[in-house]
C-alpha cells in the first residue's frame, strides 16, 4: 500500500484494489472519516504524492503494466486531471518543491539517467542534470534549495548526491566508504542536518551528518537489530520531528518491523504502539503531533494508522473490514536452520490447515534478490491460498537477502544461483524433518528473482523438486541483459560483478535455458507480454524448447500485463492463484 500525506498530516492518498484494480484514494485524518475514489480506469495507479499543502497531486500510469510512466496532475478541489508529460519514461524517484510548484523525479532514457524539473503551472519542463548515476528518491531541503536523493554507483555502493537546485553542478557527495550503502537522507527542520540509513559499520544504522559540514554521529541500536532499508515500495527513510532533536525510524528485526524515537542526545525509545508485524513508511506532520505509517502482519492485512504523540494507541485510518475471516489462518512460524556451510538461515513456515498428515509442501523463493519475506500481509496472500487447501508453505530468506547485515546481503554477488540455491535446496531438506511433511511432495515457487530460482532448482537440482511454479522468471541473462534498458543492465552487472563479455561463463551457468535438458518436474510459467524488467522473448524460448521436449508444462500469457501488474488485480490476481493452486494440488496430491 504506497500512501503519501500533506506536510500538515490532515489527508492520506493512497493506492487501494478494493474496487478491483488500483486506484487512488483520498481520505481525510479525522478518526471516522470515510475515502474518497479520486481516479478511474482500466491501468492501476500506484504511486502518488500529494503536494505540501494537500490541494493536488501527481501520480504514475503506465500501459498494460510496463512501468513506462506517464505524469497526471489532479486538483483535489475540482477533481479535473492534466497531464503533464509527453513522453513516457521509467521513473526512480519523484518529490514536491515545497513551494507545491514543480517537482523533480529521475527518468531512465536508452541513454541514460537524467534529473529533471516540472513545472506544474506552466507544464514546463527543465533538466537539471544528465550523465548521472541511477538516484532513487528526492527529497527537497525545507527551504527550497537542494535536492537530495541517494545514487545507485554498485550493488555494494549507495552515496548521497545533494544537489543545488539552481546551479545543478553544485553537487555535495556524502560516502562513508567505498563499500557502503548510504540510502536517501531526511532534512532536519532547519536543514542543518541529514539522518540517512548506513551499513558502513556492516549493520544498517542512522547517520546524523552535518550539512555542509564534516560533524557526525551515529544513533546506537542493539547488535541484532538493523534499521530498514529504504526501497522505492516502502520510502523507510528516517523522518525529523519539527519541534524537537528527534529521529522517527523503522527498525528491522528477523522479518518484523517496529517504528522508534530516538533523541539525538538521548538513546532509542521503545517501540511506538503498533501490532506485531512490519510498521513501514513513516510520514510526521509539520507541527509534530503526528505521525503515520502503515502496518501489516500475515495475519492482518496492510492499512495506514495514525498516533498523536502523548497517546499508548495507533488508530486505523483505512477501512478495517473485510470479506474473509481472519481467525481462520494459520499463524507464521519464525524458524531458523543451518545450509550447506553451517550458516543460519532465517525462514517463516505455515502449516496446511485441516489437512491429514502427510500433507504436500511449497517452498516460497522472493524476488529481488535483495528483499526478504517479513512478517507482512503482501506476500502472504498466496502462502493462505495454499495453506487453506492443505499445502504447507516454506518461505525462506537465503543469503542475499536485506535484513541480516550487509556482510549476508552481499554473499549472493557474484554467485546468484549458488549459495543461495543451496539455502533453498537444505530449506527442502529442513522440511523432510518435520513429521507432518509428506518428504515426497515438496514442491518450489517464485516470482522474479524467485521466478528464475524457481527454473535454475528444476533444471540444476531435477531430483529436489516434484513440480515448479514460476512467475515472471528469467530464462537466460544474457538475453535478458540486451532487451533491457540502462537502469536493468545496471541491476545485471552489479548482481554478476560485470556485463555478459566480462562475465559469459557465468552469465550462461546461472541461467535456466542452459540447463534445460535436465527438467524433470512438470512446471508452470506465467508472464506478461508488456514486462519490462523479464522481457518475454527469452520466457517464449524457454516455452519452445519445453514443448519440443514434450516436457509437462503450462503457460500463461497475460497480453495486457506487466511484470507485477496482474497480481494487483483482482479479476487477474483471483483466476492467476487459483490456477496456481490447482497446478500443485494436481501435482502434489
Amino acid at each position: 500500500m504506497y500512501y503519501d500525506v500533506d506536510e500538515n498530516c490532515k489527508s492520506v492518498l493512497y493506492s487501494s484494489n478494493s474496487s478491483g484494480i488500483p486506484q487512488l484514494y483520498l481520505i481525510p485524518t479525522d478518526v471516522g472519516s470515510k475515502p474518497r475514489q479520486i481516479t478511474n480506469g482500466t491501468d492501476p495507479v500506484i504511486f502518488s504524492y500529494i503536494s505540501p499543502k494537500g490541494d493536488k497531486l501527481i501520480y504514475l500510469r503506465d500501459k498494460d503494466g510496463n512501468e513506462i510512466d506517464q505524469i497526471f496532475l489532479l486538483s483535489v478541489e475540482r477533481g479535473d486531471i492534466k497531464q503533464l508529460t509527453e513522453t513516457s519514461y521509467r521513473t526512480l524517484g519523484l518529490g514536491w518543491h515545497p513551494n507545491g510548484k514543480e517537482f523533480s523525479r529521475t527518468i531512465i532514457t536508452q541513454k541514460g539517467f537524467i534529473l529533471e524539473t516540472i513545472n506544474v503551472e506552466s507544464g514546463e519542463t527543465f533538466v537539471l542534470k544528465e550523465s548521472i548515476p541511477l538516484l532513487e528518491g528526492i527529497i527537497y531541503s525545507h527551504d527550497g534549495k537542494w535536492i537530495a536523493s541517494t545514487a545507485d554507483i554498485s550493488a555494494t555502493n549507495e552515496q548521497i548526491y545533494i544537489i543545488n537546485r539552481n546551479n545543478p553542478e553544485d553537487t555535495i557527495v556524502y560516502s562513508i566508504n567505498d563499500n557502503s550503502r548510504e540510502n536517501l537522507p531526511s532534512w532536519s527542520p532547519n536543514d542543518k542536518k541529514l539522518a540517512f540509513r548506513s551499513e558502513a559499520t556492516g549493520q544498517g544504522r542512522i547517520f546524523i551528518q552535518e550539512f555542509q559540514g564534516e560533524d557526525q554521529f551515529i544513533l546506537d541500536i542493539n547488535e541484532d537489530e538493523e534499521i530498514s532499508s529504504y526501497n522505492l515500495f516502502y520510502s523507510n527513510n528516517p523522518v525529523w520531528n519539527s519541534k524537537s532533536e528527534t529521529v522517527y525510524y523503522i527498525v528491522s528485526k528477523y522479518g518484523r518491523q517496529t517504528l522508534h524515537a530516538h533523541p539525538l542526545a538521548g538513546e532509542k525509545e521503545p517501540a511506538l504502539p503498533f501490532p506485531e508485524g512490519v510498521v513501514a513508511m513513516p510520514k510526521i506532520s509539520k507541527d509534530g503531533r503526528f505521525i503515520v505509517a502503515t502496518h501489516s502482519s500475515m495475519t492482518s492485512p496492510e492499512g495506514i494508522y495514525i498516533h498523536e504523540f502523548g497517546s499508548e494507541t495507533v488508530v486505523p485510518l483505512t477501512p478495517r473490514e473485510f470479506n474473509i475471516d481472519l481467525s481462520l489462518l494459520n499463524k507464521p512460524q519464525s524458524i531458523w536452520y543451518k545450509s550447506f556451510d553451517a550458516r543460519s538461515i532465517h525462514s517463516w513456515y505455515i502449516s496446511a490447515v485441516d489437512t491429514p498428515e502427510p500433507y504436500p509442501a511449497v517452498i516460497r523463493v522472493h524476488g529481488g534478490p535483495w528483499a526478504q519475506y517479513s512478517d507482512a500481509w503482501g506476500a502472504s496472500v498466496l502462502s493462505h491460498c495454499l495453506s487453506q487447501s492443505g499445502i504447507a508453505c516454506f518461505l525462506p530468506n537465503f543469503r542475499g537477502s536485506t535484513g541480516y547485515g550487509s556482510e549476508f546481503q552481499n554473499l549472493d554477488i557474484g554467485d546468484l544461483g549458488g549459495g543461495d540455491l543451496e539455502d533453498i535446496i537444505y530449506g527442502a531438506d529442513w522440511l523432510r524433518t518435520k513429521s507432518e511433511i509428506d518428504k515426497t511432495k515438496i514442491a518450489i515457487t517464485g516470482l522474479s528473482y524467485g521466478g528464475f530460482m524457481t527454473l535454475l532448482a528444476l533444471t540444476k537440482k531435477p531430483d529436489a523438486f516434484i513440480a515448479g511454479v514460476s512467475l515472471v522468471p528469467i530464462t537466460d541473462w544474457i538475453e535478458m541483459y540486451y532487451l533491457s534498458d540502462p537502469a536493468f543492465q545496471q541491476f545485471e552487472k552489479d548482481l554478476f560483478g560485470g556485463t555478459p563479455e566480462q562475465k559469459k561463463d557465468l552469465y550462461k551457468d546461472r541461467s535456466p535455458i542452459t540447463h534445460i535438458s535436465n527438467i524433470k518436474a512438470p512446471v508452470m510459467i506465467m508472464a506478461g507480454k508488456s514486462d519490462s524488467r523479464c522481457p518475454i522473448e527469452p520466457i517464449e524460448k524457454f516455452i519452445k524448447k519445453l514443448k519440443e521436449k514434450n516436457h509437462p508444462h503450462e503457460f500463461i500469457l497475460k497480453e495486457k500485463a506487466g511484470h507485477i501488474s496482474a497480481l494487483f488485480n483482482w479479476e487477474e490476481s483471483v483466476p492467476l492463484f487459483t490456477k496456481m493452486v490447482d497446478f500443485l494440488k494436481r501435482n502434489l496430491t
